[in-house]
């Protein structure tokens, strides 16, 4: 089985072929009767999507993906709320049962870290991280990369700002990850001191020689940058004290900030987002965050054939 846990798992090989396959499946899906030959690929086999916390952009593109191969997908959402859970049963229990169902994958996220780890040690079927509380998203992380590709043509050698609230954003570590496989990249970190990047990231980028310096100050940063990807301050993860008003207001890319970026440079966002990039840049062609989107679905297509080469 192949399980999608971390981003740290993937190496440069495994990563170029799911790039070609994302590739290949953007151009078949826009042929009407290629469209339509790809739902034969998978047919059979279903698609469990268990998410415990909202999603938009996951929880479609990893439907749309599976429906687009010709599976089946069964789905809950919010199931912190509408499943056993809020019985207590345990996640180990919930992925025993739902393995009696015959699932082929399951695509779980999770407000713990660690939660899919943990399935993956009761799971008969391969469990796709798509995201567990403040630690990892490495699906995110993969069509992030995905998207740095696509604008710059190379991975190597770039310079990237990575800002917002680094401490609880998920796709920020997930991606520093993911950076650091690749040749003489530069990662600046920008975040205010009680948000800044986990000291468990930081200590990876060093065992591999990656080049990263933090800064507090956003205009510093942009400048420099390839590519700035940047992410909400995560208010339902910090406590009633946090002051995130007075974080938005020091932490947006309008257009002063965009002026200040090369012409060529890539700006790119998870999504959500909130007041940190107003409507108003999204015309700019460096503003990249709705392709990034789009790319999720590609991405996970190539993911989900990836994992039932091992079958």
């Amino acid at each position: 089985m192949r399980h999608v846990l971390y981003s740290q798992q993937f190496d440069r090989s495994i990563l170029d072929a799911l790039f070609r396959r994302a590739d290949e499946f953007r151009r078949r899906m826009a042929v009407p009767s290629e469209k339509a030959a790809l739902t034969q690929l998978h047919r059979g086999k279903t698609l469990f999507s268990v998410f415990y916390e909202p999603s938009t952009r996951t929880r479609m593109s990893f439907g749309a993906a599976a429906q687009h191969l010709g599976m089946s997908v069964v789905a809950t959402e919010n199931a912190r709320e509408f499943s056993s859970a809020i019985k207590g049963e345990s996640l180990e229990d919930t992925i025993r049962v739902l393995c009696e169902y015959y699932p082929d994958v399951i695509a779980l996220r999770h407000y713990e870290i660690g939660a899919a780890e943990r399935a993956a040690r009761y799971s008969t079927v391969p469990i796709i991280n798509a995201g567990d509380g403040a630690g990892q998203h490495p699906t995110q992380a993969l069509l992030d990369l995905y998207t740095i590709h696509q604008a710059l043509g190379t991975i190597d050698g770039l310079t990237v700002t990575i800002g917002g609230d680094l401490a609880n954003g998920r796709t920020a570590r997930s991606l520093a990850y993911l950076l650091a496989k690749f040749d003489a990249n530069r990662i600046l970190f920008v975040a205010p001191d009680s948000l800044r990047m986990g000291n468990d990231i930081k200590d990876h980028l060093r065992e591999k020689g990656v080049a990263f310096t933090e800064e507090s100050r956003l205009e510093d940063a942009l400048s420099e940058s390839d590519v700035v990807y940047w992410t909400r301050v995560q208010k339902e993860r910090l406590g009633p004290e946090s002051v995130h008003e007075e974080l938005h207001a020091q932490f947006v890319i309008g257009e002063a900030q965009l002026d200040r970026m090369k012409p060529q440079a890539v700006l790119m966002h998870p999504l959500p987002r909130l007041e940190e990039i107003p409507p108003e840049i999204d015309p700019d062609p460096r503003a990249w965050y709705f392709r990034q989107a789009g790319n999720g679905m590609f991405i996970r297509m190539s993911l989900l054939e990836w994992i039932f080469e091992s079958d």
